[in-house]
C-alpha cells in the first residue's frame, strides 16, 4: 500500500498523487464500496488515502483506493436533494477563501456570507473573506460592501482584491503559511479561477465570462487541487448553486457571537426577541448597534440547523430500532 492524496475528483473517479508527484487514476475498491454507509464515506479532494502500488510503476494503470485516512478539517454541506445526509466537499483544509464579487448583481449577499462562515467554522477551517473585482466597483459601492462584510465577520480577515490587476494579492497571500491547504468557495462568476491564476502567477484554471444578468458560467466542473510554487495546496471547487447547512446549532452560535453577547442582556432567559419587555436585542436593533438583517440571518440559520438536528436524530433512532428488532 502507498499513501497518496486525492488531487482531483469527478463523481467517483479520482486522481491520486504520490509523495514524489506521480499522479495515478484511481477508483475505490469493491471492499471499500461495501463498507460505505453514506456518501460522506467516499474519498473527496484533499483526502489522504491508501492505494495499490502501480504495477511495474505504470502510471497509466488504474489503481484502487482501499482506505481513507482520518480527516482533520473538512468542508461539508447537506447533500443536495431530499436525503438527510452530509456531503464532504473538501478535506484537510486550513484556510477557506470565501470569494465574492464587487461588480454588482448577486455577487455579494450578506446571507450567503453568513452561511459560508458558519459552514467553514463548523468544519474547523479558518475563513478569510475575499472581495474580488474591486477594479469594477464604484468607490461608494465598494466601501458599502466592505463595511457590511466587516460588520458581519468582525473576528475574521476581509481582503479587497482585483485578480485582474493584481491589487491586494500580496496582502491576501499573508493570510496563510506556505505549505498549508487553502480552498476557494463562492458562486459562479465571482472570479475564483482568475484569483487562482493570480495566486499562482500563471494560468492554472480557465477563466469564464459573466453574463449580463450577473450569473457566472461554470468554468470549474469538478474538484481539483493545485500546488503553488511555495508548496501551498489550493483546492478549486465548482461554483455553488446551493449550500444547505450541515452544522449543529453551536456552529451557528459561534458565527454570531456578537448577537449572543447582546442577547445575554435580555431581562428574560427565554426571551424570543420579539415582543418581551427588556429585550436587549430589539433595543440594539433600534439603536443601530445591531443590524436587523444580521439578526434575521441568525434566526434563519439557527432554525435550519435545529431542523437538521431533529431529522438526523430521528433517522438515527429509527435505524437503531430496526437493528434491535429480532430477525
Amino acid at each position: 500500500m502507498q499513501k497518496a492524496r486525492i488531487v482531483a475528483q469527478d463523481h467517483h473517479f479520482y486522481t491520486a498523487e504520490l509523495a514524489d508527484g506521480t499522479r495515478l487514476d484511481a477508483r475505490v475498491s469493491g471492499a471499500y464500496s461495501y463498507r460505505v454507509v453514506e456518501a460522506s464515506d467516499y474519498p473527496c479532494v484533499g483526502d489522504y488515502v491508501l492505494i495499490d502500488a502501480a504495477p511495474d510503476q505504470d502510471t497509466s494503470a488504474l489503481v484502487y483506493i482501499h482506505e481513507t485516512l482520518p480527516r482533520t478539517a473538512i468542508l461539508q454541506r447537506r447533500r443536495p436533494g431530499d436525503r438527510d445526509e452530509s456531503q464532504v466537499i473538501a478535506a484537510h483544509v486550513d484556510v477557506a477563501l470565501l470569494v465574492f464579487g464587487m461588480d454588482g448583481g448577486r455577487a455579494f449577499t450578506e446571507g450567503l456570507l453568513s452561511r459560508l462562515v458558519t459552514t467553514v467554522r463548523a468544519g474547523n477551517v479558518r475563513p478569510v473573506v475575499v472581495l474580488n473585482k474591486a477594479d469594477l466597483a464604484a468607490p461608494e459601492h465598494r466601501d458599502g460592501i466592505l463595511e457590511i462584510a466587516r460588520a458581519a465577520v468582525p473576528e475574521h480577515s476581509v481582503c479587497v482584491v482585483s485578480a485582474r490587476t493584481g491589487a491586494g494579492i500580496p496582502e491576501l497571500r499573508k493570510q496563510w503559511k506556505a505549505g498549508e491547504t487553502i480552498c476557494l468557495l463562492g458562486i459562479s462568476g465571482v472570479g475564483k479561477s482568475s484569483l487562482l491564476n493570480a495566486l499562482a502567477g500563471e494560468a492554472l484554471a480557465r477563466e469564464g465570462a459573466v453574463r449580463n444578468d450577473y450569473k457566472g458560467r461554470h468554468t470549474t466542473t469538478f474538484r481539483r487541487l493545485f500546488s503553488l510554487p511555495d508548496g501551498t495546496a489550493v483546492i478549486d471547487l465548482p461554483g455553488m448553486r446551493e449550500l444547505h447547512l450541515w452544522s449543529e446549532s453551536e456552529a451557528v452560535d459561534d458565527s454570531f457571537e456578537d448577537v449572543l453577547a447582546i442577547a445575554s442582556g435580555c431581562r428574560f432567559r427565554n426571551c424570543t426577541h420579539e415582543h418581551e419587555p427588556g429585550c436587549a436585542v430589539q433595543r440594539a436593533i433600534e439603536s443601530g448597534e445591531l443590524q436587523a438583517e444580521r439578526f434575521e440571518q441568525y434566526q434563519k440559520l439557527s432554525a435550519e440547523a435545529a431542523f437538521i438536528e431533529q431529522r438526523v436524530n430521528r433517522f438515527a433512532r429509527e435505524a437503531q430500532d430496526r437493528q434491535s428488532k429480532p430477525r
